[in-house]
């Protein structure tokens, strides 16, 4: 099976994904169908995992949903070491991202938070909305995604 792409996905679209976000569920979707290879670092794992820990995501998020998502990751993500120690962001969490990103070689950046989106791209590796990787996946891929 051919993959389009290969994406770093930031944390807040993981918790959009599970709160019901439309366009990052698609995007997990297109994931567990294997149409995409998403890139991972321990760090970011540790953040995903360290975020929907909070007492606010339990209380909304079946513990069922966590194990699933986190297992999904551990077998079929791309791991990578992080090669880079970066200072880029405004914010400083959003580094794990670009770091990750960068060690993966990856085509996307996937992301909800402004800090990172409006940097636009890092290291030519265009950062994008959920919405917008969906059309981009969608014209680049002829909407093979969908199928």
């Amino acid at each position: 099976m051919n993959k389009f792409f290969k994406i770093t996905v930031d944390t807040n679209v993981f918790v959009s994904m599970l709160l019901g976000s439309k366009n990052c569920r698609r995007i997990y979707e297109v994931f567990v169908k294997g149409k995409l290879d998403l890139v991972i670092s321990d760090e970011l794992f540790n953040e995903i995992s360290s975020v929907l820990k909070r007492d606010a995501f339990s209380k909304i998020v079946s513990a069922q949903d966590l194990k699933e998502l986190k297992d999904l990751l551990k077998s079929d993500a791309e791991w990578v070491k992080l090669k880079h120690c970066l200072t880029s962001c405004r914010d400083q969490k959003d580094n794990i991202i670009l770091e990750t990103a960068l060690s993966g070689k990856v085509d996307f950046i996937v992301s909800g938070d402004k800090d990172l989106l409006d940097l636009k791209q890092f290291h030519k590796i265009p950062i994008v909305t959920p919405k917008q990787f969906l059309e981009a996946l969608s014209s680049l891929s002829g909407d093979q995604a969908s199928s």
